[in-house]
């Protein structure tokens, strides 16, 4: 067994809503394909973050396991602070998401043997009640992919290409009054998807930059299956406007409106994290 230790900062009295409705301002749901991308001016460049780094005293999870140590790969360690986050990755860990709004929209995903890092560059933040949800199945090795419907959120219910047991989800505006909406869910429950599995505190796995366009998040491998080997993910922008309701794809090919999901990225997690060598389902 490994034992967690976690350090937890007090950012004052939250309740968790069980609820998976939308508490910000309500968008049009609809069940259309994407339209043709919006356009904007270019972001500002990072200044500074909104929340200041919080070091960590110790890490999430001991990774080693009864069988041995964790053997996911080294892979790279971004220095996660809200300025510049995509930067801060390598070059082979960025990609240029499908229906995006902007040309500076991007996704940027890696991982140590400690956390799964994403940074997104999204003109959507703008609005802080449109989310970054990323979708991941884990697990020693992976059986055979069975699409199934992702997390609802303001009456949109994506569609997910395989079988995700996880939805790290986050917003800017992470709480509306109701409660803090960042956190990883898990697929158990009645309905799916509603019961916050571990928050994701800000300052310490949340950054949000100075203009407001690029959310990042590191979770903790120890909510994510403790010590996997493979992984499946996509990513996406609840956008919620009629006709474009998911924006900034991850990969291209991920279709949340249509059954089936889409495509999807299937990961070793014990090589080179490249993406140019992750498999396109």
């Amino acid at each position: 067994m490994r034992a967690l230790l976690a350090v937890t900062f007090v950012l004052g009295a939250c309740a968790t809503s069980t609820m998976e409705t939308h508490d910000g301002p309500d968008p049009t749901p609809d069940a259309r394909v994407d339209g043709a991308p919006a356009t904007d001016a270019p972001p500002v460049t990072d200044a500074a973050p909104d929340a200041a780094v919080v070091a960590d005293a110790a890490v999430d999870a001991d990774t080693s396991t009864d069988a041995g140590p964790c053997t996911i790969s080294m892979g790279h360690t971004p220095a996660l602070d809200g300025v510049d986050d995509v930067a801060d990755y390598p070059a082979a860990q960025r990609v240029t998401p499908g229906a995006t709004m902007a040309a500076t929209d991007e996704v940027a995903i890696t991982w140590d043997p400690t956390y799964l890092y994403v940074s997104v560059t999204s003109q959507a933040f703008l609005d802080g009640s449109k989310p970054l949800h990323v979708y991941v199945e884990s697990g020693a090795s992976l059986a055979a992919a069975a699409p199934r419907a992702g997390k609802e959120y303001s009456g949109l219910t994506p569609q997910v290409g395989f079988g995700a047991g996880y939805v790290i989800a986050t917003r800017r505006t992470n709480d509306f009054g109701s409660g803090p909406y960042s956190a990883i869910y898990a697929a158990a429950g009645t309905p799916a998807w509603t019961t916050p599995a571990y928050a994701l505190e800000p300052g310490v796995h949340l950054f949000t930059s100075s203009d407001n366009r690029t959310l990042s998040v590191r979770a903790p491998w120890s909510e994510l299956g403790g010590c996997p080997l493979a992984m499946r993910v996509s990513v996406h922008v609840v956008n919620g406007a009629a006709g474009n309701e998911w924006k900034d794809l991850v990969p291209a090919t991920h279709t949340p409106w249509l059954t089936g999901g889409g495509g999807f990225y299937e990961v070793s997690l014990t090589g080179d994290p490249a993406i140019s060598g992750w498999s396109l389902r």
